[in-house]
């Protein structure tokens, strides 16, 4: 018995040994990771728009939650979380200023100066911790005095936000190191212009906004637009305060996928409408490629739906680390090779992951979640593409825009009613394990697949109705799927 015993222990030594030795993936010392949040997500004592949506019932998994409105006292109690991050080892905290606390009316010569020094405050303390700060300017908020005015689709927003970027860069620029002039402005414009899913109580429903007829644009087309001319604007701004300042925006992307006829064209038209539209106006005004990727969209006709092929997340998006390996190929084909909207001899832009996660309740699925992502994005660095570094969303459960509560994003739980208590997930020691010794072993590989594997025909928490896209008041449930969805399977 006591040979045998050795034996193992040696069996597992000798195989522990050639796992570190022949890394799956390994990540250079310059790569950096970081996680991410929005201060509509995190802030506590915000008055703002998405608060009044919730109070319309327009989030249905909000006021079931405790304490919704403290959303997980970011502002109050920024420590928390900053600390937090820190002992996951990561070296770049990407946050946000919100424009409406900063500016809460139309006066944008009056800002408030209590905020100008809470957010320095908050600012100062990443950069106490040896955190680098990545900050965004625009991220699924704005103040409720431009919501009255039409927000994106009226010329005004790209001077009001021109006005509030010059205050947010003259005050803090001394402190950034990463500017994110836009988060998904894409999908912030689909969602109140056109779906009307998001804050914007002046509009209704109007799909037929996502198209133009002949040279009059429709709300979509004409809010990216505006959008595009505002990131050029304070693009320059930015590079006038410090020309070596790394400036880009973060851009939801995801890989659309139909099967007839019909579905094929609209993933075609969505790759277009979606993915490319924004990047091609503003490729020639950045100095990285900001992708947020969560997973695949199965198309029905013109709308998505919840297609039997894939694993899906607690949110409604399907698992395909597959499609993130084809979004950054087609990326780098684009704006490096081809360099649409790019002068050609403009230089190759590098590529920074600014999200990437799965909502994730039971935390079945989430250490492979990363694992495979990462061992796509090392694949892409490997064939030669320049990559700056990888976020993840996010180090905490926070509010998910109109899902509310529901999905459960965070490497670390929050027990709202246990003083927002952090709890690590299975996924947090995996991530931190990859994020310190910066490589991916086989057997990391294969522990976290094991989980998936184990959990095939458990119950689960789903955020979204049979559609995919209505969000519930309570999570239904559904069973984790016998598919194998990793990176290099088909």
């Amino acid at each position: 018995m006591k040979y045998f015993i050795i034996c193992i222990s040696t069996l597992f030594l000798t195989f522990d040994l050639l796992a570190k030795s022949n890394p799956l993936a390994t990540f250079p010392k310059d790569f950096f990771f970081g996680v991410a949040n929005a201060p509509a997500q995190v802030e506590d004592n915000l008055d703002d728009a998405w608060l009044d949506w919730a109070k319309d019932g327009k989030i249905p998994a909000f006021y079931n939650y405790s304490e919704p409105e403290k959303r997980i006292n970011f502002w109050s109690n920024p420590e928390r979380e900053i600390i937090a991050a820190k002992k996951l080892g990561i070296s770049v905290f990407r946050l946000g200023i919100d424009w409406g606390r900063l500016f809460p009316t139309e006066d944008t010569k009056k800002p408030s100066y209590r905020v100008l020094n809470n957010y320095r405050r908050i600012f100062k303390l990443i950069k106490k911790h040896n955190m680098k700060v990545m900050l965004s300017l625009f991220h699924h908020a704005e103040p409720k005095w431009t919501v009255k005015y039409g927000s994106w689709t009226n010329k005004k927003m790209v001077d009001d936000f021109e006005k509030f970027s010059k205050v947010v860069i003259d005050n803090y620029s001394d402190l950034v190191d990463y500017w994110v002039t836009f988060n998904e402005a894409n999908l912030y414009v689909l969602m109140t212009q056109v779906a009307n899913n998001w804050p914007n109580k002046h509009l209704k429903r109007r799909p037929l906004k996502l198209f133009n007829l002949g040279p009059i644009k429709g709300d979509y087309d004409k809010s990216i637009i505006n959008v595009s001319i505002a990131h050029k604007k304070v693009f320059r701004l930015i590079k006038k305060n410090n020309k070596n300042a790394m400036v880009g925006l973060a851009h939801n992307v995801a890989d659309y996928v139909g099967e007839n006829f019909i579905e094929k064209f609209m993933a075609k038209f969505s790759y277009h409408k979606f993915n490319y539209k924004l990047m091609d106006l503003v490729s020639d005004h950045m100095d990285y490629i900001g992708i947020n990727y969560y997973g695949a969209e199965a198309l029905k006709g013109a709308a998505i739906k919840i297609s039997p092929k894939y694993e899906y997340s607690d949110s409604g998006r399907a698992v395909s680390p597959n499609g993130f390996s084809k979004i950054l190929n087609k990326f780098h084909k684009r704006y490096n090779d081809k360099k649409v909207g790019r002068k050609k001899s403009s230089k190759i832009l590098p590529f920074i992951i600014t999200e990437n996660g799965v909502s994730d309740e039971k935390g079945w699925l989430q250490s492979s979640y990363f694992i495979e992502h990462l061992l796509a994005l090392s694949d892409f660095m490997k064939s030669g593409a320049k990559v700056l570094g990888y976020i993840a969303w996010s180090l905490t459960d926070n509010l998910e825009w109109s899902d509310g509560y529901c999905p459960k994003f965070g490497l670390l739980k929050i027990d709202r009613k246990n003083n927002f208590k952090r709890i690590p997930r299975p996924g947090y020691f995996v991530f931190k394990k990859i994020v310190n010794l910066r490589r991916i072993s086989i057997r990391d590989r294969k522990m976290a697949w094991d989980k998936v594997n184990f959990s095939a025909g458990t119950l689960r928490p789903f955020c979204r109705a049979e559609n995919g896209e209505t969000a519930l008041h309570e999570p239904r449930y559904i069973k984790i799927k016998k598919i194998d969805w990793r990176y290099g399977t088909n």
